[in-house]
């Protein structure tokens, strides 16, 4: 039975190298912004300094987050921090921009779980469940960091999480773009259904992070993948290649007669 082959080398890089710019660019959006310095010893040492006391204040503000949930206040971040928020403003222009840089934060780890889960996949329904269960392993055992990275209510932190999806669903559509051309398919397809699947999981992360009674980490990332995996077979059914589309039997039991 023929079966799809792995990546060109060419959608290798193209996708570490959208993601390192991506993770670049959510870095320069967090409030870091260029300036003019002297190039002497003094200047040097307080850049060190600074950026070593902003990744520590940043980290103090996730820790508040993670106690007190995503409304956290700043006065409960210098608590965390140990300090005040005279110091703390010291290090950041202003409020928003130390969310920027937490919310930046919050999405270049994401990034980082998703290539990772995904480095030496190569068959389709495996990439998906795999990319599926990184994200969801991250609002699993951060969600309030994540509630606050996708709704608080910051100048410009809308920009960076979009940075941070648009940058998903490119690695997602040059995936799929590249088994699309092996398959001797259009590979203009590959971008909307790059950017439909991002949609997909974020609605469903949404909705399950207020509900996870409802349903387990390990249930949600299978019945995503089954559905994302039920298209996407169909694709390659278009081929002459046999594939099972069929979801797991538990995902949908039959009712009590």
């Amino acid at each position: 039975m023929k079966r799809p082959v792995a990546r060109t080398t060419a959608a290798v890089t193209e996708v570490v190298g959208a993601v390192h710019e991506a993770i670049e660019e959510i870095s320069a959006s967090a409030g870091r912004r260029p300036h003019k310095a002297h190039r002497d010893g003094r200047s040097a040492r307080w850049a060190e300094h600074r950026a070593a006391r902003r990744a520590e204040l940043i980290e103090a503000a996730m820790a508040a987050i993670r106690e007190h949930g995503p409304t956290v206040g700043m006065d409960q971040i210098a608590r965390a921090a140990k300090t005040s928020k005279p110091v703390i403003y010291r290090y950041f222009t202003d409020k928003a921009d130390l969310y920027r840089a937490i919310v930046a934060q919050t999405a270049g780890t994401l990034l980082q779980r998703i290539v990772a889960a995904l480095e030496g996949v190569t068959e389709p329904r495996d990439e998906i469940a795999a990319g599926v269960h990184a994200f969801l392993s991250m609002l699993d055992e951060d969600p309030d960091l994540y509630r606050f990275a996708v709704s608080h209510p910051v100048d410009d932190s809308e920009d960076v999480v979009r940075d941070y999806t648009s940058t998903i669903a490119e690695i997602i559509t040059q995936r799929l773009r590249g088994h699309l051309i092996t398959h001797g398919r259009d590979p203009a397809a590959a971008r909307p259904w790059g950017i439909a699947t991002v949609g997909f999981l974020r609605a469903a992360g949404d909705w399950w992070i207020d509900h996870r009674d409802d349903m387990s980490r390990e249930q949600l990332g299978d019945y995503l993948t089954s559905l994302l995996w039920g298209g996407a077979a169909g694709v390659y059914a278009m081929g002459g290649i046999e594939l099972d589309n069929r979801p797991p039997e538990y995902l949908f039991p039959k009712l009590d007669a």
